[in-house]
């Protein structure tokens, strides 16, 4: 009797075990769609044998899953790389579209239309109508620069908010796994079953954040992951996670710093530990890639400006001696006891014109770079003209340098070894203190047309500062005098079409990597429906042949009790 009491036992752990792997074929079915799912199988071992040799049967043992460390493993590692790729493609795209030249709107069409305009004043200095061309193609120019640089600021305040809606995704994710890991630690508590469903969740939110990030994990004897991201910080550990927040740091654009928040409020910088992912490329894109854009533009604006200036203040207009000329750049209290920056060891000069629109006299002043402050070029001028009834320089309060002249007479400036025009802003064409930020028109020039100069003296139809800056079109000026403007411009934007080319072609490889590795572990880990059906059938019959070996084992005892 004892024998048929083991028989009976061996059949219904039989059926148990067949009818699970009959409820595990429907959830692999019910989840085949389910991202990150793991399909799962039933497995069984043999029972010990009774006391008289006889087997007995098999036992259940935990659900798991088709599951492969080492690929999943590769995909962690790989991602980041693909979020990195993808994300400076997106952002150079961008860049691109505001260096774009194709809709006739572009800085190259602006540059040529503004050396246009100076060749055609060369040829017409005393024309109303050309010194208007050059004014509004001038103001075009400093416009598109400044517009240029506006746009790249504001594609870095859009990483900034990019960046944020990530560090707070950082902390769902990481909270996420610190629950699951709760969760995990509570469900196997007894080690007589898996957490498959939580696990694969886990695994799924573990690569969602390699996206974002470069992570490393861990499993302890627990079942807990512990998750690092960037070089060394730790996101969770455990049934703890801890988060990142976004501080703004200084700086005019209110820069977004990734902080780390461990306990007690302790914070750790984070911004240059993360060196793959998404982030990471968002913080270079913004730091380094756009900034150094940026830098581009104001080395053309800051090289144009300068040129043009240097040209333009040794020259005079219609009718364009002043009275009265006060500094573009006035210097604050420290800096007036400071040697004046950018000067050149030489002279310039100055012409005083008398009622009659003729040159009376002409003073040069000496410039003695690395030493000489403002107070000691105001003392040097009036030491110079010797006669305050004629001309005299003096400091306004606003640390700015003011000339001028005694009534019924004007000035103008001549040549200048120096560069004092241009360091001080005197008669200048352009003004700008940071480059393309903030290049624009002179006051002088937007108020009045024939202050635009053309010729070196008061001779009506002279032409030779307009032909000298209409030259600059073809000179060598940037770089050390390597380049014209061109070639410097469009050595920026064939840099840019490769840099984009070159991330276009590592990205389809990252891409096709990180494919191959997901194809790896869908073969291993996907629901495949014809396997599915073939298990069910399988679990079918096995669960038949276990329900009628359980019916013969009653028949026989019913017999036996019959005796």
């Amino acid at each position: 009797m004892s024998s048929l009491n083991s028989s009976l036992n061996l059949g219904q752990r039989a059926l148990s075990i067949n009818q699970r792997a009959m409820q595990t074929v429907g959830h692999n079915i019910a989840n085949q769609e389910t991202e990150g799912f793991s399909r799962q199988q039933v497995r069984s071992g043999t029972s010990a044998p009774d006391p008289t040799g006889v087997g007995g049967g098999a036992d259940a043992q935990p659900t798991t899953r088709v599951y492969d460390k080492f690929v999943q493993r590769k995909i962690l590692q790989e991602n980041p790389r693909s979020g990195m790729f993808k994300s400076r493609g997106e952002f150079l795209q961008k860049i691109e579209i505001i260096f774009s030249e194709t809709e006739g709107n572009g800085l190259h069409q602006a540059l040529n239309e503004f050396w246009n305009s100076w060749s055609q004043l060369s040829n017409q200095p005393e024309s109303e109508s050309a010194r208007m061309q050059v004014k509004v193609h001038s103001d075009v120019l400093a416009r598109r620069f400044r517009n240029m640089h506006s746009q790249l600021d504001g594609l870095r305040k859009e990483i900034n908010g990019r960046l944020n809606a990530n560090i707070n995704k950082v902390n769902e994710l990481g909270q996420k796994v610190a629950e699951l890991n709760r969760q995990i630690n509570l469900y196997e508590g007894g080690g007589q079953r898996n957490a498959n469903d939580m696990r694969d969740a886990r695994n799924q939110a573990i690569e969602e954040l390699s996206d974002l990030v470069d992570i490393n994990s861990f499993e302890d004897p627990n079942g807990r992951t512990t998750v690092i991201i960037g070089r060394d910080w730790t996101l969770v550990e455990g049934n703890n996670r801890y988060q990142l927040e976004g501080t703004m740091k200084g700086g005019e654009l209110g820069m977004l710093r990734v902080d780390g928040v461990s306990t007690n409020d302790n914070r750790r910088d984070l911004t240059r530990t993360f060196r793959e992912g998404e982030m990471s490329e968002m913080l270079r894109m913004r730091d380094e890639t756009i900034v150094s854009y940026q830098h581009n533009l104001d080395e053309i604006a800051f090289s144009l400006a300068g040129k043009v200036n240097r040209i333009h203040a040794t020259g005079t207009g219609i009718n364009s001696a002043a009275e009265m000329m006060k500094s573009t750049f006035g210097l604050n209290p420290d800096a007036l006891n400071q040697p004046l920056p950018f000067l050149k060891d030489g002279i310039f000069q100055l012409h005083l014109v008398d009622p009659h629109n003729e040159i009376l006299e002409t003073y040069e002043i000496e410039i003695q770079a690395g030493k000489d402050t403002l107070p000691d070029i105001v003392q040097r001028l009036n030491q110079t003209i010797n006669d305050p009834g004629l001309l005299q320089a003096s400091i306004e309060s606003d640390g700015s340098l003011l000339l001028q002249s005694a009534p019924d007479y004007k000035f103008i400036f001549g040549e200048d070894q120096s560069s004092i025009t241009q360091v001080l802003g005197l008669n200048s064409f352009f003004d700008t203190l940071k480059g393309a930020e903030d290049i624009q028109l002179s006051e002088h020039i937007r108020e009045n047309t024939n202050n635009i100069s053309t010729g070196k003296d008061l001779i009506p139809g002279d032409n030779r500062v307009a032909l000298e800056i209409a030259k600059l079109q073809t000179r060598p000026t940037m770089r050390d005098e390597t380049m014209t403007f061109d070639e410097y411009y469009n050595g920026v934007l064939t840099g840019m079409g490769l840099k984009i080319q070159r991330n276009k072609t590592e990205q389809a490889q990252q891409e096709s990597m990180v494919r191959q590795f997901k194809e790896i572990r869908s073969s291993i880990s996907a629901v495949n429906m014809d396997e599915e059906l073939t298990d069910m059938m399988q679990y079918q019959k096995a669960y038949e042949a276990s329900a009628r070996f359980i019916g013969t084992v009653d028949k026989m005892m019913e017999t036996v009790i019959n005796m």
